[in-house]
């Protein structure tokens, strides 16, 4: 349960070792006043049983924020650990989407013939079941009736299953179709038992999707372009970067003419195996718009991408993570964007936004 403390006395801590327990957090902060002792520490998981090597401390005053600060670099037994401040919007999308996964595909009941069924896609990282039985307010959405599917590195995969008392009502909630959560628009489709049974089968074998990242609104294959020829050639909206990239790794250049729209982060230094959704997990809190992992001529990733954010101001708090670690590789961030409007010209090394 989370604290009742401001919002914005709270840290983060990373590079925990796995046998992290919340007595080794308040041992490690001594001299910190952790808001309601134990209950403010919020150690997390990528799965059940899995733990991240992060947790959110909750502390008392912005004074306690600055004392935490201080432990940054510090050892716990032989891994120095990473200490910044960050806020409860943060704490929260991690706990949130860290329940996602305790509540995902494994929970799902039994299901019958009878039931209406509907199969949602892209969902925001971090929605939330409430979220999902608002989206359907005025319908009658069965108890324990939501879903949340996770990929198979245990993340919300930004798929669900939904399921109504009856089909009628599954019919009903086809209207929904396109409408939004946040920022984002959702696709329902009409699902039936076979499909959940068939998922839960597929779960169960091992099943590995062999794309790896989530399909969604904002990350088809006939918008990127086709595999081989370089994804992202054009980039989300059609106007920002229709050059993408020279073979291999030679360099990020420029193309299309046009003014560019949009408020972009361009990466560099992905791991290989480096999905949209591994790029939507290292910006989170914030929300991308659209993401979009590069390709050489080959059709080989070229661990670059491109990600657009909805404003400048979320842009600007993404290059925050500049330099940040995604598995063992640390991250090169380039910002393209200005107030009020589109991106400037190229994109520019910002290395001030650190962490």
């Amino acid at each position: 349960m989370l604290g009742s403390g401001d919002g914005g006395n709270i840290v983060k801590l990373r590079g925990l070792p796995f046998s992290t327990t919340v007595e080794d957090v308040l041992d490690f902060l001594g001299g910190v006043n952790v808001l309601n002792g134990k209950e403010g520490v919020h150690l997390t998981e990528v799965r059940p049983g899995r733990p991240s090597g992060e947790c959110f401390v909750e502390v008392e005053t912005p004074e306690d924020v600055d004392e935490a600060l201080k432990k940054d670099k510090e050892n716990m037994g032989k891994r120095y650990i990473e200490v910044f401040s960050t806020d409860r919007q943060d704490m929260e999308w991690a706990l949130n989407a860290m329940r996602q996964s305790e509540n995902g595909f494994g929970t799902i009941p039994n299901v019958t013939d009878d039931m209406g069924i509907v199969k949602l896609r892209g969902l925001p990282f971090g929605c939330s079941k409430e979220e999902i039985v608002q989206f359907f307010e005025g319908l009658n959405v069965a108890t324990d009736g939501v879903h949340l599917l996770s990929d198979c590195s245990g993340r919300a995969s930004g798929e669900a299953f939904v399921h109504f008392i009856d089909k009628e009502g599954a019919e009903q909630a086809l209207s929904r179709d396109r409408e939004k959560i946040g920022h984002r628009y959702i696709e329902v489709f009409m699902s039936s038992a076979d499909e959940v049974r068939a998922y839960g089968a597929r779960m169960d074998g091992g099943f590995r999707s062999s794309r790896g990242y989530r399909p969604a609104p904002y990350d088809r294959n006939d918008r990127f372009g086709r595999p081989g020829r370089g994804r992202g050639g054009s980039f989300g909206r059609g106007d920002n970067f229709s050059g993408g990239f020279g073979g291999g790794r030679g360099g990020f250049r420029r193309g299309g003419g046009g003014g560019s729209g949009g408020h972009c982060v361009h990466m560099r230094g992905l791991p290989f195996k480096a999905s949209p959704q591994d790029v939507a997990y290292f910006f989170k809190p914030i929300r991308p718009m659209n993401i979009n992992i590069l390709y050489d001529n080959s059709g080989r990733p070229s661990g670059e991408a491109d990600v657009e954010f909805e404003c400048h101001e979320d842009a600007m708090r993404a290059m925050r993570r500049d330099k940040n670690n995604m598995d063992h590789r640390y991250i090169e961030l380039f910002l393209k964007s200005a107030p009020g409007g589109g991106g400037g010209g190229g994109f520019k090394a910002n290395r001030s936004f650190r962490n």
